[in-house]
């Protein structure tokens, strides 16, 4: 035969395709055996049951220190008050803050005459 050269012409031989073979393919990755997955399963599962005590506690913790601070600064106050208030006690029961309290309401200092005995 003659070389074909895009001539229409010229004799060519047919050919025709051959039919197609049904070929099974395996698959390249069969996946994980069972004992596998569940191992992998297992570690997710214990390690999601780890990370969440580990925050639980983190949060329990915070908690505790913002307690803390609370009870910190109530404690500065309530010292804070209490100084407060002895020195208050110290002003008011000074003799001389009394003697003027006395004054101030009309009451004289005089002294005592006799003194009163009490039998038991």
């Amino acid at each position: 035969m003659r070389e074909n050269r895009w001539n229409t012409a010229t004799a060519m031989k047919i050919t025709r395709p051959e039919p197609k073979r049904n070929v099974k393919r395996k698959p390249l990755f069969k996946g994980l055996p069972v004992g596998e997955k569940l191992l992998y399963l297992s570690s997710v599962i214990i390690g999601v049951a780890m990370l969440s005590s580990v925050l639980s506690q983190h949060a329990r913790v915070t908690e505790l220190a913002v307690e803390i601070r609370q009870l910190d600064k109530q404690i500065e106050e309530t010292e804070r008050a209490k100084l407060k208030l002895e020195t208050e006690k110290m002003q008011l029961t000074s003799p001389e803050q009394i003697r003027q309290f006395a004054e101030s309401r009309g009451l004289e200092l005089t002294d005592p005459k006799f003194i009163p005995k009490v039998k038991p």
